[in-house]
């Protein structure tokens, strides 16, 4: 009963906001219409009295001249008295070449100063001159004035009608009245024509309203009945058959949703693993960059103060990408955590984390690995590899490269156990200068795609560091890099895990 009842109410409102929206467009249009004609009736008006009022002006300028010149009053006086017999006229009047006034409807006037209407100067050219002001008494008049000239080469004087405007103002108040008549018949028609159009259009709309409310409410069982074969009809099938896709999409998307969220969590999980800060440590700055392809990633870095004078750096790359990469990583960041602290030894820290692994790894998964101690007071960075893209070191003095690299190379992590690793995880020492920059990075870094195929490549990495590491810092060096990155590969989706650290000698 009460969706019934919500329908009937959502159908009236949508007949109420259609029949306003007929009547305010029927309401413009009139109006728009009307204005038009009225404003084209009242210039038509106003021309025709104008150009009878100038035809009469001209007629009293012809008869005036000699009147003028001989100073006959009677003469004037009477042309001014033929042209106020007309109910139109508010004035007539005319003024000899001094200003002042020889005949006037009003005799008490004759002989005085002539006071020009506001705006009006005196006329300057033989053709006839219009000018509309307000008259303290007649309101809004048209004074017409023509010059009388001598045998069309001196001005002798100047005649003066005025015609009032009422005229024109009662026939388009008239007319208003008519056309509001009018209006309003033609608004009440489409009032009720809109009315009954609305009607008969809405009863489909009725149906479709009930599908959609029976969707909202969760029927996702609900069918419209059929229709006529037009727009709506259509619109019904359609809605059939989007309901029925719609149960299940709703399917997949509770799936989906369920999905996300749980990436989600495992992305918040992987970046609380990481370092949430660089190392503090004086004579060395740090920077650090990692970005998952996907919502987590296989790529991995860390940090460990092992003791006041020694302190490790790891980056480390899983086979593969998205979540089974980052729960592989988790397993052997803990992992590493527990053996690095009981061995200074970097080779004995990577063989004690490959026996371990190989009991957790299936068939296929493997690590690369890269793990370094650093001696704080010696300045000596030993390090060893499992696997992993050399590591690489600038030299400002010599403005040069060095890589760090074993031969012969290691396995990765979790692929041997029959004592091949533990013989080929050997161990470097180097020692560091003032001005060295060591960039520890994953393959995502050298791999990293333009929009033309272009590989960033390992010369890319050495341009970027060979432009910024003189002026940077650790963490000014790899947001650096970072830049380049970003610039190179453009909108270009990335398609590997990347994780890079920087460390600067100071």
């Amino acid at each position: 009963m009460s969706t019934h009842k919500n329908n009937q109410d959502k159908t009236s409102s949508l007949k109420m906001e259609f029949t306003i929206w007929v009547v305010l467009l029927l309401s413009m249009t009139t109006a728009t219409l009307t204005w038009f004609i009225l404003k084209s009736e009242r210039e038509a008006l106003k021309r025709e009295v104008t150009l009878r009022g100038i035809a009469l002006a001209q007629y009293v300028a012809a008869h005036s001249l000699d009147p003028f010149l001989t100073n006959d009053k009677l003469t004037l006086a009477t042309l001014v008295a033929d042209v106020m017999k007309n109910e139109d006229m508010v004035y007539a009047l005319m003024v000899d070449r001094n200003g002042r006034l020889v005949a006037s409807d009003r005799s008490d006037l004759i002989g005085q100063a002539y006071q020009r209407p506001p705006g009006l100067y005196p006329l300057d050219r033989p053709s006839p001159r219009t000018h509309t002001w307000r008259h303290p008494q007649a309101g809004r008049v048209i004074d017409i004035g023509i010059p009388l000239i001598l045998e069309g080469k001196t001005k002798i004087g100047e005649v003066h009608i005025g015609v009032s405007h009422s005229a024109i103002d009662k026939v388009v108040s008239r007319a208003w009245q008519n056309a509001a008549g009018l209006a309003g018949i033609f608004l009440l028609a489409g009032l009720l024509g809109s009315i009954v159009l609305v009607t008969l259009m809405l009863r489909p709309v009725s149906e479709l309203s009930k599908g959609a409310q029976a969707i909202g409410q969760g029927d996702l069982n609900y069918r419209i009945p059929e229709m006529r074969r037009n727009e709506l009809g259509q619109l019904a099938v359609t809605f059939n058959r989007m309901t029925r896709e719609l149960q299940v999409a709703t399917e997949q998307a509770l799936e989906q949703e369920r999905i996300k969220k749980e990436l989600q969590v495992a992305h918040q999980i992987q970046h609380m693993l990481l370092p949430k800060q660089t190392p503090q440590i004086p004579g060395f700055s740090f920077g650090a960059l990692y970005r998952a392809a996907k919502e987590v990633g296989g790529d991995y870095y860390d940090f460990f103060q092992l003791d006041q004078n020694h302190f490790s750096i790891t980056v480390a790359d899983v086979c593969g990408k998205g979540v089974p990469a980052a729960m592989l990583m988790s397993v052997a960041r803990s992992m590493l955590k527990t053996v690095a602290f009981s061995d200074l030894s970097p080779a004995g820290v990577i063989r004690e984390l490959n026996r371990l692994l190989l009991s957790d790894l299936r068939s296929g998964l493997f690590i690369t690995l890269f793990y370094a101690v650093v001696d704080i007071n010696q300045r000596t960075l030993t390090y060893t590899s499992a696997g992993h893209n050399p590591v690489m070191v600038w030299h400002p003095r010599g403005q040069k490269f060095q890589e760090l690299t074993l031969e012969p190379a290691c396995l990765p992590l979790g692929l041997d156990g029959s004592g091949i690793f533990d013989r080929l995880a050997k161990e470097r020492k180097i020692t560091l200068c003032q001005g060295d920059a060591i960039i520890l990075y994953t393959d995502g870094v050298t791999e990293a795609v333009d929009p033309q195929g272009a590989l960033f490549g390992i010369e890319g990495l050495m341009n970027s560091i060979r432009a910024h590491a003189d002026q940077e810092n650790g963490e000014g060096l790899i947001g650096r890099l970072d830049n380049d990155l970003n610039k190179f590969c453009g909108k270009f989706a990335q398609s590997d895990d990347i994780a890079v650290v920087g460390m600067k000698v100071e």
